[in-house]
């Protein structure tokens, strides 16, 4: 056993029998050099930095990111205490606990603070009750153990057997994709209800029984197009965008939306509207505006196929669509799903915790690994943990490289994506608005996309960056944008890992998800030495 620093042993010596309070103390690299029990401050990890005396080292903080989360672990089940973090510099000269007071993230002590026996007084109160104290001392004492191996890329041993209830209809799927349409039905679940699988059973059946008809599929991200397509598997079922959709009829309909569609939707309708498809069908509803769907519907011949038309409200992401306007006159049969059947539980907390919102028939869901959520102490470092994390993976043989997406918040940050892939040896590929019509999930190769351009895809494992760019959703706006974070984390099948650097409020909800989320710091937890490239 290593010798303890004299300034921890004078820190334990100093509250020694102060009631309430246990300091224990601890060696080694892998825990807190102190952890600090007391009923009215709560629970501390705290490092020693010997040679510290600035207020603005950022280092002593890294390796305490992940000894703090490991305690949280540890202490699971004891009422789970907020564990806070205070570093001791100790080669400051001056008292520095008095600034604790205004900060509960990170707190600086000094050696002459630890000289005062009450200065857990002094911290950033986080109270627990007697019985709670008993519990966290009875887990600890005598001594702060951890057993945690280095990170080998995640894994998913239940990956398999959740796959096959992706791919079969149930009761409720089944009635809306078979039902008859008088005129228009609406269907509505959570990410990952089935859907898309709903509407492309629902062209085929169509198409089986009236194979003269003419079938349209209207999506309203171009990069879903091919993917639909090969869904349905039928050349004579038409998959394409609301733009293209109105030029092929000779009109123009704005992409903007607003007054701007209802303009030209004004235009259309004084030159009259052919009926020209005998069933319609629109995947994302919700990022539809009124005069697109009003368009589209005035396409639609009667007494055919109808219309039926999907989405969920809690993933618009371009703005909320006016249903009442857009379906006025019509009369509408409502199908709800309840079952998510794409993502596990654990990711649907998570992206439900994202915007404050219980994902509908969660409790339904499949159970899955917990999501790890990944600090790194800057988003160039977020890009390099994001290529380890995949390079161990696929060495480890645990993930094809098609089974991957990196989704982006933003496309900041992508060339040195790209040039950290490249370096690990990562087969990957880029989609944009550039080539996004060639976007295929199929191909044998990690895809790297945006969250609005991945909208509508799944994926067995996901890797979310790009968290922390996204803003509160105190306004119309504001949610929209925050919705990014939900859309992107539900595209997640089996696991969800998310990067960050600073704390944020999305990153506080994530952390209060408890079991469901595993905490990992870059690199400390990582084994990425071994460069050699993976296929």
């Amino acid at each position: 056993m290593n010798p303890i620093d004299p300034v921890l042993a004078e820190a334990a010596s100093v509250v020694s029998g102060r009631p309430g309070t246990l300091l224990i103390v601890a060696d080694g690299p892998d825990r807190p050099d102190m952890v600090l029990v007391d009923q009215k401050a709560g629970v501390y990890a705290i490092d020693l930095e010997p040679e510290g005396a600035t207020l603005d080292d950022r280092r002593p903080w890294v390796a305490l990111n992940r000894k703090r989360a490991e305690l949280r672990e540890t202490l699971s089940g004891t009422g789970e205490p907020m564990i806070g973090a205070a570093v001791v510099l100790g080669a400051a000269n001056v008292r520095l606990i008095d600034r604790a007071r205004s900060s509960s993230t990170r707190i600086v002590l000094s050696r002459r603070d630890l000289a005062d026996p009450d200065w857990p007084d002094h911290l950033p109160r986080r109270a627990i009750d007697g019985a709670d104290f008993m519990a966290i001392v009875d887990r600890l004492a005598p001594s702060v153990v951890f057993s945690r191996q280095g990170r080998t890329g995640a894994i998913d041993p239940g990956a398999v057997d959740r796959a096959a209830a992706r791919i079969q209809l149930d009761a409720v799927q089944a009635a809306a994709a078979l039902a008859p349409i008088a005129d228009v039905a609406t269907v509505t679940g959570p990410p990952g209800s089935g859907k898309t699988l709903l509407l492309a059973a629902r062209a085929r059946e169509l198409r089986r029984v009236r194979p003269e008809w003419q079938v349209t599929i209207l999506v309203y991200n171009r990069a879903l197009v091919p993917y639909v397509t090969r869904l349905v598997n039928d050349p004579d079922v038409t998959v394409t965008t609301v733009g293209k959709f109105a030029h092929q009829l000779g009109f123009r309909m704005d992409l903007r939306g607003g007054e701007y569609a209802a303009n030209d939707l004004q235009k259309a309708q004084e030159r009259g509207i052919p009926q020209t498809i005998d069933a319609l069908l629109v995947d994302e509803l919700q990022d539809f505006d009124a005069a697109w769907l009003r368009f589209a519907l005035a396409a639609v011949r009667p007494s055919r196929g109808g219309a039926l038309l999907a989405g969920d409200h809690a993933q618009g992401l371009y703005r909320d669509s006016d249903l009442d306007l857009a379906l006025y006159g019509h009369e509408v049969v409502q199908y709800v799903l309840k079952r998510p059947y794409r993502s596990t539980r654990q990711v649907l907390r998570a992206a439900g915790s994202l915007t404050e919102q219980r994902v509908v028939g969660i409790d339904g869901a499949p159970d899955g690994e917990p999501v790890d959520l990944i600090w790194a102490d800057s988003k160039d470092a977020q890009v390099e943990c994001v290529a380890c994390e995949i390079s161990l993976m696929l060495r480890e043989r645990k993930r094809q490289p098609g089974d991957i997406a990196v989704l982006l918040t933003r496309w900041r940050g992508l060339s040195k994506l790209r040039t950290a892939l490249t370096k690990a040896g990562v087969p990957f590929e880029v989609f944009d608005k550039k080539n996004a019509m060639e976007f295929d999930p199929s191909t044998p190769t990690v895809k790297v996309i945006t969250v609005h351009s991945g909208k509508g895809y799944e994926f067995p494992v996901v890797l979310l960056v790009g968290l922390e760019d996204l803003p509160r959703g105190t306004d119309e706006i504001a949610r929209q944008r925050e919705r990014v974070g939900f859309v992107g984390a539900s595209r997640a099948q089996d696991q969800l890992l998310i990067t960050y650097t600073r704390s944020t409020v999305h990153v506080d909800r994530l952390a209060a998800l408890g079991a469901d989320v595993r905490y990992w710091t870059w690199p400390d937890d990582y084994r990425c030495n071994d460069s050699a490239e993976v296929s």
